[in-house]
């Protein structure tokens, strides 16, 4: 009777500690929300930096609002993308599903061309991306965890967890940013791994009893962070295209310089 007691108490312990964190981290994305939302106002950087020629407030408040909706959502869809995402991790487990979807390579490449394999891999950069980002909150939670804080955390110890991060991982995180953007950049390539995507799902959808409604969810929902990327660039030449790129990673390595002075 004791050791059923001792384990129920566990259970309960562990339970409590889970929900501990994931309060914990909803709040410190909140936190981070607000810092990505400072450093993408256009009149902030105004003041402490020379805005790059051509770079409009509406350019700014874009990028600002594809951080703050795709890779640093609030905390109810962050848990929707985080559940997609595990789905599509299982997903990709079962290589027959997936060939089924593409269909053998000669018949890809006949209908996609012969960027068919540059497109699937920006399409694993979107996703390589978002798990990255994924990573920072896990590691900025185990941070303020290790430091004994709770919430509400201060502005100070907010900080105090951004520098307990290596700063190896955080320059990985701001690389695999810059691969995104340049993805982005790359607007006619990105246009046919939209494509694929859209036809995959179109397969999906048709094969129902193959493949579950979250199996669908988690495909659309990476397709829907490629459709808003393209969105953000197609407007442009390649020139702004690539002053754009230059603008959000430079303003990515300044906010990781001032926190490693």
């Amino acid at each position: 009777m004791a050791v059923k007691e001792k384990k129920t108490s566990n259970a309960k312990s562990k339970t409590k500690t889970q929900g501990a964190d994931k309060l914990m981290k909803s709040h410190l994305i909140n936190k981070y929300r607000t810092v990505v939302a400072s450093r993408y106002d256009y009149q902030t950087i105004k003041k402490n930096k020379k805005i790059p020629k051509g770079i409009t407030p509406v350019m700014v408040d874009s990028l600002r609002d594809y951080f703050l909706n795709n890779l640093y959502p609030e905390a109810v869809q962050r848990e929707k993308l985080d559940a997609a995402f595990s789905e599509l991790e299982n997903f990709m487990m079962h290589p027959s599903k997936v060939w089924d979807l593409l269909g053998n390579i000669t018949s890809a490449v006949f209908r996609f061309g012969f960027q068919f394999p540059a497109a699937v891999k920006a399409g694993i950069v979107s996703m390589e991306a978002y798990t990255s980002a994924k990573h920072f909150e896990n590691t900025l939670t185990h941070a303020a965890t290790d430091k004994g804080f709770s919430v509400p955390v201060t502005d100070e110890q907010f900080y105090e967890c951004l520098v307990a991060i290596p700063k190896e991982e955080l320059e990985k995180f701001i690389s695999e940013l810059e691969h995104l953007f340049a993805s982005f950049t790359n607007t006619d390539l990105l246009a046919k791994t939209i494509s694929i995507m859209q036809d995959v799902v179109r397969k999906m959808e048709d094969k129902g009893s193959m493949y579950s409604a979250n199996e669908v969810e988690a495909i659309q929902l990476g397709l829907d962070i490629m459709q808003k990327g393209y969105d953000l660039f197609i407007d442009y030449d390649d020139e702004m295209k690539e002053a754009l790129l230059l603008f959000v990673t430079n303003n990515e390595k300044a906010f990781l310089n001032s926190l490693y002075k």
